[in-house]
């Protein structure tokens, strides 16, 4: 585990796809803790209404309290960055950047797909893990049996009936075109789920990144920049 060894706590933060939220009860765990052990010390989810950067450090700050952690003794940040939501990810990774570059820590950036892929049962691979739905495509990436993880990027639901997937898993964003052609094929759609608790093995074989340069994984051009573009600016 690549923690200082004077900072040995671990965070993770995962907040990319707040759709892959469903009720009170089954809201994801947003943020987690590790010792240096890799021992779970604690974790919680962002309140429903959370909104903003501050939300997440009050969480943080809270979880931390409860587990008898302080900000000065976190030496590795994990943070999911994507593809998902735009807002969330932006606060998501501006915040790890934050913390990052503030303590002195360590940064792993891991994909969301990757994340979603711990809860996958290894009956349902070779599972499409299908994010950031708009328009009738998703972002793809296919986790195999052996838990590789292949990236394909944006598909339509034509594509599935070349992939051998046995599974979808998405929220309920997923396209009707990609429902109504699983159907046809006898592929399975499970709920997607994406929780803090599961980014510690999710980073495995994973470097740490620069902060200054930590970006999101957006899985398409943000609709304001598009607009900016269309304008001719």
């Amino acid at each position: 585990m690549n923690t200082k060894a004077n900072n040995p706590i671990t965070l993770g933060i995962e907040m990319s796809n707040p759709s892959a939220a469903r009720d009170e009860q089954s809201r994801p765990h947003s943020v987690a803790m590790w010792n240096s052990e890799g021992e779970l010390l604690g974790s919680a989810p962002l309140p429903a209404s959370a909104r903003g950067s501050d939300a997440v450090m009050h969480a943080i700050a809270s979880l931390g309290d409860q587990v008898g952690v302080s900000a000065s003794s976190i030496g590795r940040v994990l943070v999911s960055v994507g593809p998902g939501g735009y807002t969330a990810l932006r606060i998501a990774t501006t915040s790890a950047k934050m913390l990052a570059h503030t303590l002195g820590a360590s940064l792993v950036a891991v994909p969301s797909a990757r994340v979603a892929s711990i809860r996958i049962e290894p009956g349902l691979c070779p599972a499409l893990v299908a994010l950031a739905s708009k328009k009738n495509r998703s972002h793809a990436t296919v986790i195999e049996a052996d838990g590789s993880m292949r990236e394909v990027g944006i598909i339509d639901a034509e594509a599935l009936a070349s992939m051998g997937v046995r599974s979808i898993v998405s929220d309920h964003h997923l396209p009707a075109s990609f429902a109504e052609m699983a159907g046809s094929l006898g592929i399975q759609i499970v709920p997607l789920v994406l929780d803090a608790r599961d980014l510690l093995l999710a980073c495995e074989g994973i470097g740490d990144c620069d902060p200054l340069l930590l970006a999101p994984l957006y899985a398409r051009e943000p609709d304001a920049v598009t607009q900016w573009r269309a304008r001719g600016s």
